[in-house]
């Protein structure tokens, strides 16, 4: 073992790390690495050995976690979401009781799409397009994305605007169309856009709720 990966053996409670976490210290240093080259170079300029580099870990062990390139990033994708998506559940519920839902929410939405390392799934969205392993290897991660934004999203609301099936459809309309602002805000840069953009979602999202409230009152 390298001295980089050696380095820092001490687990939380003081004494030596165990194998499993020196393996998923590892691992997390790895999809880490990974999105931090795929937000930099992008999907063609990232190579495994890259990444291993960046990750300070040897080339046997990039390999023994992730064999291949597909399968690392896939891996760094889930662990993107994930983490943005557990940030996204704290800070629901550290909203004050009295917060405005719809602005909240759909601001957190915006953040998941805005931070410099969601240009990683961007990246890799636009090059699945061409490229079937892939897109393969991303499918179960977008459909696992997608299942905990919708549990997340209805977590956030009332009944009956929770359970109602309409609000599929405004969730998608959202994630769409943020993601679609964070890509066009690559070349555009227009810092209006994003204001006015999400102000249409807010009045949206409010009428869509006014529609469902009155009908199931």
């Amino acid at each position: 073992m390298g001295q980089q990966e050696s380095a820092g053996l001490g687990s939380a409670s003081g004494g030596r790390r165990t194998q499993a976490e020196r393996s998923a210290h590892t691992r997390e240093r790895l999809l880490d690495a990974a999105l931090a080259c795929l937000a930099e170079r992008g999907w063609s300029g990232t190579t495994t050995v890259m990444v291993a580099e960046r990750a300070g870990v040897s080339r046997g062990a990039q390999l023994h976690h992730f064999p291949t390139r597909q399968a690392l990033v896939a891996a760094a994708v889930h662990h993107l979401a994930e983490r943005r998506l557990e940030e996204f559940g704290r800070a629901v519920a550290a909203l004050p009781d009295d917060s405005d839902l719809v602005s909240a929410g759909i601001e957190l939405i915006w953040q998941f799409f805005s931070d410099p390392t969601a240009d990683a799934l961007l990246e890799l969205l636009v090059a699945a397009r061409t490229d079937p392993e892939l897109r393969e290897s991303l499918a179960p991660v977008a459909a696992r994305i997608d299942h905990r934004f919708a549990e997340a999203t209805r977590a956030l609301l009332p009944e009956p605007l929770a359970s109602d099936s309409r609000l599929t459809t405004l969730r998608n309309v959202t994630f769409l169309l943020l993601q679609g602002l964070s890509v066009s805000q690559i070349v555009r840069n227009d810092p209006t856009s994003p204001d006015e953009v999400l102000a249409f979602l807010r009045d949206l999202a409010r009428r869509t709720f006014v529609e469902i409230q009155k009908e199931s009152s």
